[in-house]
């Protein structure tokens, strides 16, 4: 693994607050196209050069330069290409969603006079490589918006705004469709499953709520008015395990555990909306009954999540590319002290407690990003617990990032991190990306720079295609998804519920590993 922070005028040496790569360019010369949002007011596109582009030409940059997008009024907070096609969504503090669409240019366009060209030359005469024009605006945000994520078939949004709403948008007529109204402050981070089932959200008010897709696929069969998601969990603490005695953070941990959710049942995980039992067993989603309750003097729990205090613009949670695990991010572990964490869920057990964590940031987790393929597994012969004991014939990876490092973790390789990366930047990490083929990451920074991480992958990247390529929009392959059960699968936490009940006897568990052990 290689890692360098590219040295050059990203966003006029204004904070860098989003990137995206996107996955269905194709070039001629190869390369991956990628998005960066900045304090300027633009959206940037750019090309990633090849590794043998790269060692032709030492001395030039990494990237290559395409266009500058510049129709938003305020800070561009971020950038997400759509799974299905090369548009792209932009959002920023002007509250207005930005869907760009390239337009194809010849070779007569090409030599146009400025005229004809507005937006396309720069002060010095230089002509753009590509030409992209606004498709679509969505309006009807009441702020700020600080994250945006796609439907797996290209056709709806999600945004997060710190209005405290997260909101469901038709991108193709460019209406909102819903307003998720259920936070009780900044929602910073949103993440669409790529099976199109559900969405999840996070909040500076200390929760992780997941949303169930109830509206037909097909947006033209959506009415006006429809409710096209339901409430299906939501996650504000969970028990803590260990004898120790309580403290005075403690205390103050249990008499802050209703702070701002007034009328909210206290439970570990709080089963919401009106799915009944046969219809969640049907769907092989079985609905957990057992709701841990608040806690008492045998019973105790923890926040999960980082309160409004946290010093970040973002908490972005991601979906593994199949769709079975769920990383959040800003989670705190309470041990024998506070830890920064980032908690996963697995799909069958959306309801229930986070059945693993991935603890020992030196602060706290700002974003999560799987990459969007599997690889083939490694053979080893003291290999430890994977994440997924039921797939034992391919790998994922996630890349953690905090505010000041970003940990590279292997689901066949345990809980233990396989690459750090920290002191790349003087300001606080924001965004991070991955090719589609696992080979690259970059990830922004407030300080203005961005560093492509290079990663030799010992074992061939295995495409997932976007499963819902029937619905309209929608150009990708479809795949068959692995839906059975995760709950033998997954690997349980240290703090896991029950853990020593006589379902988990004999069962491997496999603690979290420290990564300042590393």
């Amino acid at each position: 693994m290689r890692v360098k922070t590219v040295q050059i005028n990203w966003h006029d040496k204004l904070p860098i607050f989003s990137v995206d790569f996107d996955h269905n360019y194709v070039n001629s010369s190869g390369g991956w196209r990628f998005a960066t949002g900045g304090g300027d007011n633009n959206v940037r596109l750019w090309r990633l050069r090849t590794p043998s582009e790269r060692e032709r030409e030492p001395k030039q940059p990494a990237v290559e330069f395409l266009a500058s997008l510049n129709r938003h009024t305020a800070p561009v907070n971020v950038v997400r290409f759509s799974p299905c096609s090369s548009k792209l969504a932009s959002a920023g503090d002007d509250g207005v969603i930005i869907i760009w669409r390239q337009q194809q240019t010849t070779e007569e366009t090409s030599r146009a006079p400025p005229a004809t060209m507005e937006g396309v030359l720069e002060d010095d005469g230089f002509v753009e490589p590509e030409v992209w024009r606004p498709a679509a605006m969505l309006r009807g945000s009441l702020a700020d918006i600080c994250d945006l994520a796609w439907s797996p078939d290209g056709n709806f949004l999600v945004s997060a705004s710190v209005d405290n709403t997260a909101r469901i948008w038709d991108a193709r007529e460019a209406r909102c469709l819903q307003v998720l109204a259920d936070h009780s402050h900044y929602v910073q981070g949103v993440v669409w499953d790529p099976l199109g089932e559900f969405i999840a959200t996070q909040s500076s008010d200390r929760s992780l709520r997941v949303y169930r897709w109830v509206a037909p696929r097909d947006p033209r069969e959506i009415k006006s008015g429809t409710e096209v998601v339901s409430l299906f969990a939501s996650h504000y603490s969970m028990p803590l395990a260990g004898p120790e005695q309580k403290g005075d953070e403690d205390k103050e941990e249990e008499n802050a555990l209703a702070d701002g959710m007034e009328g909210v049942e206290l439970q570990s995980t709080e089963v919401l909306g009106d799915v009944p039992m046969e219809e969640a067993a049907a769907s092989a989603l079985p609905v957990t009954t057992d709701i841990v309750t608040a806690p008492t003097t045998t019973n105790r729990s923890q926040r999960l999540f980082h309160d409004d205090n946290l010093a970040s613009f973002f908490r972005r949670p991601s979906i593994s590319p199949d769709g079975r695990l769920l990383a959040a991010a800003a989670g705190v572990q309470r041990d024998r002290s506070a830890r920064n964490t980032s908690y996963i869920w697995a799909r069958d057990a959306l309801q229930a407690p986070p059945v693993l964590s991935l603890a020992g940031h030196a602060k706290p987790v700002v974003a999560t990003r799987w990459a969007p393929c599997r690889f083939a597994a490694i053979k080893h012969t003291d290999a430890p617990t994977a994440w997924l004991a039921d797939d034992t014939d391919t790998r994922m990876m996630l890349a953690v990032a905090s505010q000041s490092s970003v940990a590279i973790y292997d689901t066949s390789m345990g809980a233990g991190a396989i690459g750090l990366m920290s002191g790349l930047h003087y300001a606080a990490i924001t965004d991070l990306a991955w090719t589609r083929d696992g080979s690259h990451m970059i990830l922004t920074s407030i300080d203005g720079f961005a560093s492509i991480v290079s990663i030799d992958q010992p074992s061939a990247a295995i495409d997932i295609p976007t499963p819902l390529a029937d619905v309209p929009g929608c150009t990708s392959g479809t795949t068959d998804h692995n839906r059975e059960s995760l709950s033998d699968g997954a690997m349980s936490t240290q703090t896991q519920h029950h853990a020593t009940s006589a379902n988990n006897k004999g069962r491997k568990r496999l603690a979290p590993t420290l990564i300042s052990q590393l």
